[in-house]
Protein backbone atom coordinates (compact mmCIF):
# COMPACT_ATOMS: atom_id res chain seq x y z
CA UNK A 1 0.00 0.00 0.00
CA UNK A 2 3.24 2.22 0.45
CA UNK A 3 3.40 2.27 -3.36
CA UNK A 4 0.40 3.10 -3.65
CA UNK A 5 0.58 6.23 -2.09
CA UNK A 6 3.66 6.82 -3.36
CA UNK A 7 2.47 6.58 -7.51
CA UNK A 8 -0.48 9.08 -5.85
CA UNK A 9 1.93 11.98 -4.59
CA UNK A 10 3.63 11.21 -7.74
CA UNK A 11 0.62 12.72 -9.59
CA UNK A 12 1.58 16.69 -8.09
CA UNK A 13 4.41 15.59 -9.59
CA UNK A 14 4.16 14.63 -13.16
CA UNK A 15 3.25 17.13 -15.91
CA UNK A 16 0.55 16.82 -18.60
CA UNK A 17 3.49 16.68 -21.50
CA UNK A 18 0.99 16.56 -24.05
CA UNK A 19 0.87 20.54 -23.83
CA UNK A 20 4.50 20.47 -23.98
CA UNK A 21 4.35 19.10 -27.70
CA UNK A 22 1.73 21.96 -28.40
CA UNK A 23 4.17 24.81 -27.55
CA UNK A 24 2.99 25.49 -23.78
CA UNK A 25 6.51 26.22 -21.78
CA UNK A 26 7.62 23.23 -18.68
CA UNK A 27 6.90 25.80 -16.01
CA UNK A 28 3.17 25.74 -16.99
CA UNK A 29 2.44 22.83 -17.88
CA UNK A 30 -0.13 21.45 -15.56
CA UNK A 31 0.44 18.37 -13.14
CA UNK A 32 -1.91 14.96 -13.73
CA UNK A 33 -3.08 16.14 -10.03
CA UNK A 34 -4.12 19.33 -11.67
CA UNK A 35 -6.39 17.49 -14.41
CA UNK A 36 -7.92 14.40 -12.40
CA UNK A 37 -8.97 17.52 -9.52
CA UNK A 38 -10.25 19.59 -12.51
CA UNK A 39 -11.70 16.76 -14.47
CA UNK A 40 -13.58 15.58 -11.27
CA UNK A 41 -14.78 18.76 -10.84
CA UNK A 42 -16.34 19.12 -13.98
CA UNK A 43 -17.65 15.16 -13.40
CA UNK A 44 -19.57 15.77 -10.76
CA UNK A 45 -21.32 19.02 -11.97
CA UNK A 46 -22.19 17.28 -14.81
CA UNK A 47 -23.94 14.61 -12.67
CA UNK A 48 -25.89 16.62 -10.88
CA UNK A 49 -26.81 18.14 -13.82
CA UNK A 50 -28.24 14.76 -15.30
CA UNK A 51 -29.44 14.09 -12.17
CA UNK A 52 -31.94 17.34 -12.62
CA UNK A 53 -32.73 16.24 -16.41
CA UNK A 54 -34.37 13.06 -14.74
CA UNK A 55 -31.81 10.76 -15.56
CA UNK A 56 -30.36 8.05 -13.26
CA UNK A 57 -26.72 8.60 -12.10
CA UNK A 58 -24.82 7.19 -9.79
CA UNK A 59 -22.14 10.05 -8.26
CA UNK A 60 -19.81 7.48 -6.75
CA UNK A 61 -18.95 5.86 -9.42
CA UNK A 62 -18.94 8.91 -11.57
CA UNK A 63 -16.21 10.58 -9.02
CA UNK A 64 -14.28 6.78 -8.46
CA UNK A 65 -13.27 7.30 -12.21
CA UNK A 66 -12.77 10.67 -12.71
CA UNK A 67 -10.21 10.60 -9.61
CA UNK A 68 -8.66 7.20 -11.32
CA UNK A 69 -8.86 7.85 -14.64
CA UNK A 70 -5.04 9.36 -15.37
CA UNK A 71 -3.58 7.24 -12.76
CA UNK A 72 -1.64 5.33 -14.95
CA UNK A 73 0.30 8.59 -16.61
CA UNK A 74 2.67 8.36 -13.00
CA UNK A 75 4.29 5.31 -15.00
CA UNK A 76 3.50 6.01 -19.03
CA UNK A 77 3.40 9.72 -18.74
CA UNK A 78 0.99 11.79 -20.76
CA UNK A 79 1.10 10.18 -24.32
CA UNK A 80 -0.32 13.19 -26.62
CA UNK A 81 -2.41 13.42 -29.42
CA UNK A 82 0.19 14.37 -31.93
CA UNK A 83 2.16 11.63 -31.13
CA UNK A 84 -0.58 8.78 -31.54
CA UNK A 85 -1.03 10.41 -35.13
CA UNK A 86 2.32 10.14 -36.23
CA UNK A 87 2.11 6.27 -34.98
CA UNK A 88 -0.75 5.93 -37.56
CA UNK A 89 -3.15 2.88 -37.19
CA UNK A 90 -1.79 1.62 -34.05
CA UNK A 91 -1.26 4.27 -32.12
CA UNK A 92 -4.58 3.55 -30.05
CA UNK A 93 -3.72 0.24 -29.76
CA UNK A 94 0.05 1.11 -28.25
CA UNK A 95 -1.74 3.52 -25.92
CA UNK A 96 -4.04 0.74 -24.70
CA UNK A 97 -1.28 -1.74 -24.08
CA UNK A 98 0.49 0.61 -22.30
CA UNK A 99 -2.44 1.81 -20.08
CA UNK A 100 -3.06 -1.74 -19.02
CA UNK A 101 0.12 -2.75 -18.22
CA UNK A 102 0.26 0.08 -15.50
CA UNK A 103 -3.00 0.00 -14.60
CA UNK A 104 -1.44 -4.11 -13.76
CA UNK A 105 1.34 -2.91 -11.81
CA UNK A 106 -0.50 0.05 -9.68
CA UNK A 107 -3.28 -2.39 -8.66
CA UNK A 108 -0.40 -5.04 -7.66
CA UNK A 109 0.70 -2.26 -4.89
CA UNK A 110 -2.98 -2.31 -3.33
CA UNK A 111 -2.61 -5.15 -1.12
CA UNK A 112 -6.34 -5.17 0.22
CA UNK A 113 -8.04 -7.25 -2.39
CA UNK A 114 -11.61 -5.76 -2.18
CA UNK A 115 -10.32 -2.41 -2.56
CA UNK A 116 -8.30 -3.00 -5.56
CA UNK A 117 -11.26 -5.09 -7.27
CA UNK A 118 -12.94 -1.84 -6.72
CA UNK A 119 -10.27 0.27 -8.54
CA UNK A 120 -10.04 -2.17 -11.27
CA UNK A 121 -13.81 -2.12 -12.20
CA UNK A 122 -13.67 1.76 -12.20
CA UNK A 123 -11.06 1.61 -14.83
CA UNK A 124 -12.98 -1.09 -16.48
CA UNK A 125 -16.48 0.66 -16.58
CA UNK A 126 -14.37 3.93 -17.98
CA UNK A 127 -12.80 2.22 -20.65
CA UNK A 128 -15.79 0.32 -22.01
CA UNK A 129 -17.38 3.87 -22.11
CA UNK A 130 -20.69 2.37 -22.13
CA UNK A 131 -22.96 3.82 -18.97
CA UNK A 132 -24.14 6.83 -18.23
CA UNK A 133 -21.26 7.27 -15.44
CA UNK A 134 -18.16 6.79 -18.11
CA UNK A 135 -19.49 8.73 -20.54
CA UNK A 136 -20.02 12.04 -18.13
CA UNK A 137 -16.24 11.25 -17.32
CA UNK A 138 -15.40 10.51 -21.18
CA UNK A 139 -16.84 14.38 -21.55
CA UNK A 140 -15.47 16.00 -18.67
CA UNK A 141 -12.14 14.88 -19.14
CA UNK A 142 -12.42 16.29 -22.89
CA UNK A 143 -13.92 19.50 -21.50
CA UNK A 144 -11.25 20.20 -18.76
CA UNK A 145 -8.95 20.23 -22.56
CA UNK A 146 -10.52 22.95 -23.70
CA UNK A 147 -11.18 24.63 -20.44
CA UNK A 148 -7.06 24.16 -20.31
CA UNK A 149 -6.94 26.05 -23.66
CA UNK A 150 -8.62 28.92 -22.52
CA UNK A 151 -6.54 29.37 -19.15
CA UNK A 152 -3.52 29.36 -21.34
CA UNK A 153 -4.84 32.17 -23.45
CA UNK A 154 -5.27 34.35 -20.26
CA UNK A 155 -1.55 33.27 -19.78
CA UNK A 156 -0.98 35.32 -22.97
CA UNK A 157 -0.54 31.75 -25.59
CA UNK A 158 -1.60 32.50 -28.57
CA UNK A 159 -5.02 30.80 -29.63
CA UNK A 160 -3.23 29.24 -32.81
CA UNK A 161 -0.74 27.84 -30.87
CA UNK A 162 -3.36 25.07 -29.29
CA UNK A 163 -6.17 25.20 -32.38
CA UNK A 164 -5.40 21.96 -33.61
CA UNK A 165 -5.86 20.69 -29.79
CA UNK A 166 -8.72 22.62 -29.58
CA UNK A 167 -9.98 21.81 -32.82
CA UNK A 168 -9.47 17.68 -32.43
CA UNK A 169 -11.40 18.09 -28.93
CA UNK A 170 -14.15 19.91 -29.95
CA UNK A 171 -14.96 17.59 -33.02
CA UNK A 172 -15.06 14.56 -29.98
CA UNK A 173 -17.36 16.29 -28.19
CA UNK A 174 -19.69 17.44 -30.72
CA UNK A 175 -21.46 14.27 -31.14
CA UNK A 176 -22.17 14.05 -27.00
CA UNK A 177 -25.72 13.40 -26.41
CA UNK A 178 -25.70 14.04 -22.63
CA UNK A 179 -27.25 17.51 -21.50
CA UNK A 180 -24.16 18.37 -19.61
CA UNK A 181 -21.81 18.26 -22.40
CA UNK A 182 -23.76 20.10 -24.57
CA UNK A 183 -24.65 23.20 -21.46
CA UNK A 184 -21.06 23.11 -20.46
CA UNK A 185 -19.72 23.39 -24.00
CA UNK A 186 -21.97 26.12 -24.70
CA UNK A 187 -20.77 28.10 -21.91
CA UNK A 188 -16.90 27.60 -22.98
CA UNK A 189 -17.34 27.81 -26.19
CA UNK A 190 -18.73 31.46 -24.83
CA UNK A 191 -15.33 32.19 -22.98
CA UNK A 192 -13.52 31.26 -26.35
CA UNK A 193 -15.32 33.47 -28.45
CA UNK A 194 -14.99 36.42 -25.86
CA UNK A 195 -11.01 35.59 -25.97
CA UNK A 196 -10.97 35.82 -29.83
CA UNK A 197 -12.98 38.85 -29.41
CA UNK A 198 -10.64 40.36 -27.17
CA UNK A 199 -13.49 41.20 -24.41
Amino acid sequence: MQEFLSTLGRTKMIPRSGWISHGVSLPDVESIADHSFSTTLLAMLMADIEIQHNNSVTIERVLRMALLHDLSETLTFDISKEYLTYLGKRGKAIKDELDQSAWKRILATIKEPEIGAKYADSQHEFDDEQSIESRIVHDADHLDILLQVTAYAKRGYPTSLLASLWDSTLTELRGSKLESTKQLLRMILSIRRKQNNGT
